[in-house]
């Protein structure tokens, strides 16, 4: 299938839904204890779900040339990425290896690092190539000092590592053979930041964040003066990928199709909104302009933290840039934090507070059951 096919693929299930008004649902309710919310399954999710398996880190185009590179945190952990003169992305723990400062900071272009404590330097490999005073250090292996290095890889427009040390990554194996074609399709390597990423700081368990993105069930509601107004709630595709997924919502404006022969279909992309979750934590959002990055991170059981960053599609023309510029801040500010991230803060303390003993997600929220039912088994297959 091409990518053309998927998306009228798409946009026909999510025409036949508008008109039966129904969605795509799973097969029963499920209903889980408020105790995936405590601070013992915190952190038993810290160590499995992140520490434990490779994450994605960023989309390829952060580090658009050889000699980029790019500073990460992600639950406690220091990451500086760079594209070596060959074009290979390397992680390096963003620590010193005399003192335990951070060598650098933010994004660019740089041939070296140099800690702002010492000076100690290190090339786009992480190798140690010059301490000042050098007879001070008379006795110890430079080489073995260069900045700890973390497994990696990219493909398919993705850049997924692991937070510490371990077996290497395999992008293909982490994304199964599905979602492999569909993001060679998709073709977004080569699509840039527009901006820096910025923290949504959220007083909600992350579990309670994520579930935000993963059903829009709560468009009419929540969203009736903004989201609503824009795309259809309630209506909603659903397809598993192994544990990741994928959804799309239709916009508005897919009323335009109705009626009209599928031949005469032109850029279906106007219509329709692609949704990917990839395990456990990042969800990514395609329309015909842009994709939005949004990486949730826990904090303490009941706060998080949301990386947000947006990346262009090459060769918009200015109306196209500027009205993706335009909708940012509204998307950031109203929608997001004042509405997702509002309601998701107001859970606390009610889902820790020991007055109700479960929380229900519904047939038409396949997708945060599908994702509640991975975290289920992965920490299960940990704790044998």
């Amino acid at each position: 299938m091409d990518r053309e096919a998927l998306e009228h693929s798409l946009a026909r299930r999510l025409l036949e839904h508008i008109e039966a008004r129904t969605t795509d649902f799973a097969d029963g309710v499920l209903e889980l204890p408020t105790g995936i919310y405590s601070q013992a399954r915190q952190d038993e999710e810290l160590e499995v779900l992140f520490r434990g398996r490779p994450l994605v880190l960023c989309l390829s185009g952060a580090l658009p040339k050889p000699g980029s590179y790019r500073t990460v945190d992600m639950c406690g952990t220091p990451i500086l990425l760079t594209r070596s003169e060959q074009g290979k992305v390397r992680a390096l723990a963003n620590v010193c290896r005399h003192r335990g400062v951070r060598v650098a900071d933010g994004s660019g272009e740089a041939k070296r690092f140099t800690c702002p404590f010492h000076a100690w330097t290190y090339d786009l490999d992480g190798d140690l190539v010059a301490i000042p005073v050098d007879e001070g250090f008379a006795g110890m292996c430079k080489q073995d000092k260069g900045l700890v290095e973390l497994p990696v890889a990219e493909g398919y427009g993705l850049i997924v590592g692991r937070l510490r040390p371990g077996p290497p990554v395999d992008i293909d194996d982490y994304l199964g053979p599905g979602l492999v074609d569909e993001f060679a399709m998709l073709d977004f390597a080569d699509w840039e930041p527009h901006g820096e990423p910025h923290v949504h700081r959220v007083g909600a368990n992350w579990k309670v964040t994520l579930d935000t993105f993963r059903e829009n069930y709560h468009f009419k509601f929540l969203h009736r003066r903004t989201l609503a107004k824009y795309a259809y709630g309630g209506v909603l595709t659903f397809d598993a990928f192994g544990r990741h997924l994928r959804n799309c919502s239709a916009l508005r404006s897919i009323d335009e199709l109705r009626g009209t022969d599928e031949s005469e279909w032109a850029d279906v992309t106007r219509h329709i909104s692609l949704q990917y979750a990839l395990f456990p934590n990042t969800n990514l959002t395609f329309d015909a302009r842009h994709v939005e990055l949004w990486q949730i991170l826990p904090g303490d059981a009941g706060t998080s933290e949301v990386v947000h960053t947006a990346y262009l599609r090459p060769g918009l023309s200015e109306s196209e840039r500027a009205k993706a510029v335009e909708m940012a801040p509204w998307i950031c500010e109203t929608v997001v934090d004042g509405e997702d991230f509002w309601v998701a803060g107001r859970t606390e303390p009610g889902v820790r507070a020991g007055l109700v003993d479960t929380i229900v997600f519904g047939r038409n929220e396949p997708a945060p059951q599908h994702l509640h039912r991975g975290f289920e088994e992965v920490l299960e297959a940990g704790r044998g």
